[in-house]
């Protein structure tokens, strides 16, 4: 597998390798590739017997990249804690596909960004994309191009127009 198959959004399946404290601190996921998988506390049940055991072989949502980790969203609802974002209800999710359909241009501003692992976030009216790639300066604003929605954790990708 390349880096292009571990992209942000993109859909994997890996087998759950490691639960080094159960309840604690999330699972390790083995994606046949480096870095490994990690699926965070947060994002897993609230009880720790209802969390997939290691071997257990599903598909995940990629969420974040660095060099040391990828981190993951269980796509299967009963391995997860709720909705990624329960703030986004279905009306307010599917309006903000029909306001900006994929290959419409908006603006955003730059508003975190993460130097170690080239990553940044940007809000724009009615959401927030977190993008990968040499970060600007907080408070920055530039154009974006829609390049999909992700439905499981009503996220919209975004790329710096131009790139």
């Amino acid at each position: 597998m390349t880096e292009e198959d571990f992209a942000v959004g993109s859909v994997v399946t890996g087998t759950v390798s490691n639960i080094p404290q159960p309840g604690a601190i999330g699972l390790f996921v083995d994606l046949s590739h480096e870095p490994p998988g990690f699926v965070d506390v947060l994002s897993l049940p609230s009880r720790a017997a209802d969390w997939p055991p290691v071997g257990t072989k599903i598909a995940f949502e990629v969420l974040t990249r660095s060099p040391e980790q990828i981190r993951l969203w269980p796509l299967d609802p009963r391995f997860r804690s709720g909705p990624f974002d329960p703030r986004v209800p279905d009306d307010e999710w599917l309006a903000r596909k029909a306001r900006y359909p994929v290959g419409a241009i908006l603006a955003a501003e730059v508003s975190g960004a993460f130097i170690l692992d080239r990553s940044y976030f940007v809000r724009y009216e009615g959401g927030w994309s977190y993008l990968e790639g040499r970060p600007p300066e907080v408070g920055t604003r530039a154009e974006y191009e829609v390049v999909s929605h992700l439905d499981a954790t009503r996220r919209t990708l975004l790329r710096p127009v131009g790139t």
